[in-house]
């Protein structure tokens, strides 16, 4: 009998040891993720963003909206409660397999007869088709940060909910790690994101159409903490230029989206009212302002050939008032409104400045 306790609390020591790395294993896997096949949650902290959790997982913070889209029950895409749990990547299709019962070779139970089936027939062997590709769409080249600062043209000047009013640091602009006060018209709790933007205007265009108003674009974000003596406060997460007490501060970010590239009918004359910066030529990178937007039939995929008067010379046209203009540049339209366009040179011979003429399409050969 000794014997065989021993023997027995041998086994139990054993099966103890055995079991021990698989309970250690499982309380080391993280909670925030499930594996690959069952799709990615993410369970919120304190501190997390749809910006930040797209930059963590999608590779990039300006592809936010592609969890948003996900996560439709976020009714504040720049502000996310900790403690909830958001779909990175949804769950793949799961397959499940239908067993099938075997038919008894003596029939029926309790008859004993034979039953006698039948082979299954031959399959037929497929002829080898090699598989067609897709044609191929083509899509504009742009990275994620230069697209959500391609900017807009305004006819009245923007409003915001506010600006910056000082800084930590005594300095003139502020940059990223920075921790900033601010004025603003409402109250924003502590771990909400805000865009800054730049604001030139107003600029009256030089081309034939009179038109005047407002440009408009990204330069940063920042993050709202908790308030210092009163004041809201601030955190820069990101900037592309310094930030300045004159810029203006929104509760809107903007998010990047693949431009399909459909140059459209020929047609539609237009003409670039001016470009994002204030310099003052403009070439491939280059993003401008057309004096044609929606309401013209402009879409964000078109493609406007740029047109410099010179003399005469191949791909030359002559416009309406008898010149001879030729083509220095095209752009693809990456964001539209109802009066004006935006676009981004791809392509340019030669540099240009504002006012000159623009004409939607790609005439056939």
């Amino acid at each position: 009998m000794k014997r065989a306790s021993v023997d027995m609390g041998t086994f139990a020591v054993v099966c103890m040891l055995i079991l021990l790395p698989v309970g250690a294993f499982a309380q080391q896997a993280p909670a925030e993720t499930a594996n690959a096949s069952g799709g990615i949650v993410h369970t919120v902290v304190a501190g997390d963003t749809l910006w930040d959790l797209s930059a963590k997982y999608l590779g990039s913070p300006w592809k936010w909206t592609e969890i948003w889209e996900r996560n439709r029950f976020i009714t504040n895409p720049h502000y996310i409660y900790a403690g909830i749990q958001v779909v990175i990547v949804p769950p793949g299709p799961r397959e499940f397999a239908l067993g099938q019962e075997s038919a008894s070779a003596s029939g029926p139970a309790g008859t004993g007869e034979t039953v006698v089936t039948a082979a299954p027939p031959a399959e037929a062997v497929p002829y080898a088709v090699q598989p067609v590709a897709p044609p191929r769409v083509p899509y504009l080249a742009i990275t994620p940060a230069d697209f959500v600062r391609a900017g807009e043209f305004l006819k009245e000047a923007p409003t915001g909910i506010g600006h910056i009013e000082s800084g930590k640091d005594p300095k003139v602009g502020f940059i990223e790690g920075d921790t900033v006060y601010l004025s603003l018209r409402k109250a924003i709790p502590a771990g909400q994101l805000l865009g800054v933007y730049r604001v030139r205007g107003p600029i009256d265009s030089p081309g034939k159409r009179s038109v005047s108003g407002y440009v408009k674009y990204l330069i940063g974000v920042i993050q709202a903490v908790p308030n210092v003596d009163g004041h809201a406060t601030a955190k820069v997460r990101h900037s592309f230029e310094d930030l300045t007490r004159a810029d203006l501060i929104s509760e809107e970010i903007p998010a990047y989206t693949p431009v399909r590239i459909d140059p459209g009918a020929d047609g539609i004359p237009s003409s670039v009212i001016t470009g994002r910066l204030e310099n003052k030529e403009l070439a491939k990178g280059n993003f401008i302002y057309l004096d044609q937007g929606a309401s013209a039939g402009v879409a964000v995929g078109n493609v406007f050939r740029l047109f410099v008067p010179t003399g005469a010379a191949a791909g030359a046209s002559t416009s309406a008032s008898g010149k001879v203009q030729f083509e220095a540049a095209r752009a693809v339209v990456v964001r539209v409104s109802p009066d004006f366009s935006t676009a981004y040179i791809t392509s340019s011979t030669e540099s240009f400045a504002a006012g000159v003429s623009a004409r939607r399409g790609i005439p056939s050969k």
